[in-house]
């Protein structure tokens, strides 16, 4: 094919989809941001979201393709059990009648099921491949629904890799996840971060005290870092959701006299706790992508962090962080060495994590692509 004139964002039919929004989380964060910076209003969905109250990330708008599917009463209820027929639902949806676009982008593991006119550009957005299916299957097999669902993941999981060459190109949101989808599907992908708002965070000095953020999960290694500061004497404010860690963890930490529970707080309260706090301290078990250690450094703190998952790929010993192994002892020997060697964290750290760098580079790999697609390139031997 000839070389024609190239075609700018700006002329560009960008249309985005994501899976069924059963919750307001990291995902729906993303692609609220994703449809800002690309000026697109309204984001494709199967099903009415489930949470009560509007989008809190943006005025972005969520609209339900079922209504123009076939028999759309039973194709909303499908859209409501779980992810079981979502594959299904998105290969229904014809994109010709929404103004067949020239890009459409999907987020989630069950939207890159689409199928769309040969000359549109499919880019989907990996939040992970689903860790049922892989990399936690072992995990979760030998529970009693581990095991009486076996059948059906694993028709689901031939379902998963059978719709994977319906994508063109991938964005991943880690590393981690870049090696996932290298690893399950034999795919490369550009890493595009969520974007992080870095001008609101500021650093106000150290006041004396160890912070952790996010909910009092099990998986966030909460009772190991009760343990660690039952030993350490320093003090650590705990703040985010009650979680499903025991009550007797929470009670060990309001029974304490060096560990406060403050409970999920505003947003200003959270920022101020990040100024002016010594360090973060995190030990979510091999999480895809967090923006904990993110807003720490972006506050100029260093993160006391376990050394796996994305946050083990981050943090850099002794220049963003200390690791450890998410033991109590563990953690211990972090807050030591951090108090041998205290830390402060340049914002530059953290820019590849601006909105201002998530813009630029969205709209260049989406202009590229399109380039490429329109020549029929073949996106597997192209370098990433």
């Amino acid at each position: 094919m000839e070389d024609g004139p190239a075609v700018g964002y700006d002329e560009l039919d960008v249309a985005l989809a994501h899976w069924h929004v059963n919750a307001w989380g990291g995902a729906e964060y993303l692609v609220t941001k994703m449809a800002e910076t690309l000026g697109v209003d309204q984001i494709y969905t199967v099903g009415v979201p489930s949470p009560e109250g509007p989008n809190p990330y943006g005025d972005v708008s969520f609209y339900d393709v079922t209504v123009d599917l076939s028999f759309p009463s039973i194709r909303r209820f499908q859209s409501r059990i779980d992810r079981v027929f979502e594959y299904s639902l998105w290969e229904d949806v014809d994109w010709r009648e929404y103004g067949h676009p020239d890009v459409l982008i999907t987020s989630g593991a069950t939207t890159r099921a689409v199928i769309t006119p040969d000359d549109v550009l499919h880019i989907n957005y990996c939040h992970s491949p689903p860790r049922w299916f892989y990399d936690l299957y072992h995990d979760r097999k030998d529970s009693l629904l581990g095991l009486l669902s076996r059948p059906l993941i694993r028709h689901l999981r031939t379902r998963d890799v059978t719709v994977d060459p319906r994508v063109d190109y991938y964005f991943a949101n880690s590393p981690i996840i870049a090696r996932r989808l290298r690893k399950y599907y034999d795919r490369e992908a550009h890493i595009l971060y969520p974007p992080v708002p870095l001008e609101k965070y500021r650093n106000e000095g150290d006041e004396g005290f160890y912070l952790h953020l996010g909910r009092l999960d099990n998986e966030k290694g909460v009772l190991a870092i009760v343990k660690a500061f039952e030993q350490s004497n320093e003090e650590i404010r705990f703040v985010g959701g009650r979680g499903d860690v025991d009550q007797s963890v929470v009670d060990q930490i309001e029974g304490s006299r060096n560990m406060y529970y403050e409970g999920f707080v505003s947003e200003e309260r959270k920022l101020e706790l990040l100024a002016t706090c010594t360090a973060v301290v995190f030990n979510g078990r091999n999480e895809d992508f967090g923006i904990v250690p993110i807003e720490a450094n972006a506050s100029g703190k260093a993160v006391l962090t376990r050394n796996e998952g994305f946050q083990g790929v981050f943090v850099e010993e002794g220049v963003n962080g200390y690791l450890h192994d998410g033991s109590a002892d563990g953690i211990v020997d972090a807050i030591h060495r951090h108090k041998r060697a205290p830390l402060t964290i340049s914002k530059s750290r953290v820019e590849p994590f601006s909105l201002t760098t998530f813009d630029t580079r969205l709209h260049s790999l989406i202009t590229e692509w399109h380039r490429n697609h329109q020549l029929g390139s073949d996106p597997a031997e192209e370098e990433v």
